[in-house]
């Protein structure tokens, strides 16, 4: 008889934790920041690897491409929210505190599918199908527009020396924005998306693989033919990168040898294009139709 007591003691002691849990996670909904993910990183034999750190909560739509603002210590967001061809006006860039909480969620807003994104002379570019878009840091109503004839999937951007270079996926083009003005450098890199301009030198992945460019968009290099199909780049110095494949795959890349640190396509989790914390070694995943952010810590 005691025994049973006690059972159903411990029945309704779980019963009651389970009923606490579920109103505290109601009355938490207003966090913009959830624990860090339960994914498992792959195990690697060259001493990389990343630990989840933490991850936002689905509030931010499409989201395609996360950029670290040193200068304010705070992230960029693109998001789509919608198909990623559509004119709708419903895209918008939204900025994130680095520990993941919401800074705001539509800080820069009506455009129709923004996706990558960098920072020139205190201005943030980014691509919006067929056009480039240049806002003021400092405010974001603040804005230029400039139309890329001919384009139809304009998808990352990197600084240059005097502009930025941007790639047209559909259309192989890698061009250029210099003064308001829009020059084609290359017409023929099939599938071209993440670029990186670092040290000097201009990096792309492309359906060939990573590719190392003239700052004229001549190819000079295949660093590494493995990776195809790349979407973001970030790179960590001496033919060193971090690449991403929009399915959901993170590689890194040492020259030519490539060893995958994250895998998350049976979860259905894509991984876009990439921003990273050089300083405290955090890799920021945009995860596409996941609608959030994870946040990797990398050893």
């Amino acid at each position: 008889m005691r025994k049973q007591v006690l059972s159903l003691a411990l029945i309704a002691l779980v019963a009651l934790q389970a009923c606490n849990s579920g109103v505290a996670k109601e009355e938490g909904q207003n966090s913009s920041k959830e624990e860090a993910p339960q994914e498992n990183p792959v195990e690697t034999e060259t001493g990389l690897s990343l630990e989840p750190f933490w991850e936002t909560e689905m509030w931010y739509p499409t989201n395609e491409s996360v950029l670290l603002d040193e200068s304010q210590g705070l992230l960029y967001v693109s998001c789509i929210a919608g198909n990623p061809t559509d004119k709708d006006g419903k895209g918008h860039i939204a900025r994130l505190n680095l520990d993941g909480t919401i800074i705001d969620s539509a800080w820069a807003q009506g455009y129709n599918a923004p996706k990558g994104m960098c920072i020139s002379n205190g201005r943030l570019y980014f691509t919006d199908i067929d056009r480039i878009v240049s806002v003021s840091l400092a405010n974001p109503q603040d804005e230029l527009i400039f139309p890329v004839p001919g384009s139809t999937f304009l998808n990352d951007i990197t600084p240059g020396l005097n502009g930025v270079y941007f790639s047209d996926m559909n259309t192989g083009k890698l061009q250029y924005l210099e003064q308001g003005v829009v020059h084609t450098l290359n017409e023929d890199l099939t599938g071209i998306n993440g670029l990186s301009f670092f040290e000097n030198e201009l990096y792309a992945l492309t359906e060939q693989g990573l590719l190392r460019l003239s700052l004229g968009g001549e190819v000079l290099e295949t660093i590494n033919s493995e990776l195809s199909g790349g979407d973001g780049l970030v790179p960590l110095g001496s033919n060193r990168f971090i690449a991403s494949r929009w399915q959901g795959e993170v590689w890194y890349l040492n020259g030519g040898q490539s060893t995958k640190l994250l895998d998350s396509k049976a979860e259905e989790l894509q991984t876009a294009d990439i921003g990273y914390n050089a300083a405290d070694q955090v890799l920021y995943v945009p995860r596409f139709f996941g609608n959030k952010v994870s946040a990797f810590k990398m050893h």
